[in-house]
């Protein structure tokens, strides 16, 4: 039995501004030189899925740009491929009912539902045939109330979601009001698993658990795909230290990064010192600047003897210059 993927990817996440602000949650730079997307769009190739449609707002353009070559993941095929469905949606039930005619035209019987913001690695290929094996109407990984991968038959949900087509969020409203009528099963496989929009505090969470090389290698061991960059290497100068970190291609670093994620392209220059910090790409730390507890996003540069020590998580918003 084949299957067919579908990603949710049109949330912006204000609980993740103001590294929201400008681009929806399934775009957010993640472990140094991935985005959120790319994890769900990987574990799908990687697992034998290839007819994958993402939904996304038409305003998204980091996204869209990001999804521009679908070869980036093996998607550029006759049969199957990369669907992108911008829309105004107003929920996820939305979401299906406005590409109901995708869902009609796909030669596969079983669809995987998948968040954009869900990091984690896992052989979907293992919960397929777990999923048949019980018979399932709904087979779901995460917690009950808010799941972060649903199986389930297509015409199934065709037939719940012309009868349910009012309502909202498909798992919180719809499947919440006829599970006692269903077949659900929950997939028993535990893994590592992130939502991000789940706010700043768990955005921070994954990065710096991220750090553990255990945790690390089960996140990515699926090879997650990603958009390619021609960055060199980083390089480290004899005035550099490191300890417990991600350094990222096509960064320079010669200050102390300390238990900190630093992105593709970022200069951290001698003298500098980063502390449990998350840099995003192309960030620039100068002479002297002190970091502890930070999120940098894209372009922002830290000028020469400034300080942003914080107890809490401090953000410095895009292309800012502190």
């Amino acid at each position: 039995m084949e299957a067919f993927g579908f990603i949710f990817a049109q949330d912006w996440a204000r609980s993740l501004e103001p590294l929201t602000s400008v681009r929806p949650v399934a775009s957010l730079p993640v472990l140094g030189k991935y985005r959120a997307i790319d994890f769900p769009l990987s574990n799908m190739v990687r697992s034998g899925i290839v007819r994958i449609a993402v939904s996304l707002d038409p305003e998204a353009n980091s996204l869209l740009d990001h999804l521009r070559i679908a070869s980036q993941w093996d998607l550029d095929r006759k049969e199957g491929g990369l669907f992108v469905l911008p829309g105004k949606y107003l929920g996820t039930v939305d979401v299906l009912f406005k590409n109901i005619a995708f869902l009609k035209r796909a030669a596969e019987d079983i669809i995987f539902m998948v968040w954009g913001d869900c990091i984690h690695s896992l052989d979907y290929g293992d919960l397929l045939k777990f999923h048949v094996e019980k018979a399932a109407d709904i087979t779901y990984v995460g917690p009950s109330e808010n799941p972060n991968v649903v199986v389930m038959n297509k015409y199934l949900l065709l037939e719940i979601l012309f009868a349910y087509k009012d309502l909202r969020d498909f798992w919180r409203d719809v499947i919440a009001t006829i599970r006692g009528d269903l077949h659900l099963e929950e997939y028993p496989k535990r893994v590592p698993m992130y939502r991000v929009s789940e706010g700043l505090d768990a955005f921070y969470r994954l990065h710096m658990d991220a750090l553990d090389l255990s945790i690390y290698s089960k996140l990515t061991e699926n090879l997650i795909m990603t958009k390619l960059r021609d960055f060199p290497p980083a390089k480290f100068t004899t005035t550099s230290r490191i300890h417990n970190s991600i350094i990222s291609d096509g960064c320079i670093v010669g200050g102390h990064v300390i238990n900190s994620v630093v992105g593709r392209n970022s200069v951290i220059k001698a003298g500098a010192y980063v502390e449990n910090c998350i840099l995003m790409q192309d960030v620039t730390v100068e002479e002297g600047a002190r970091l502890v507890n930070v999120i940098a996003d894209r372009y922002t540069t830290i000028r020469a003897n400034r300080e942003v020590v914080s107890n809490k998580i401090a953000i410095i918003p895009r292309e800012h210059v502190v």
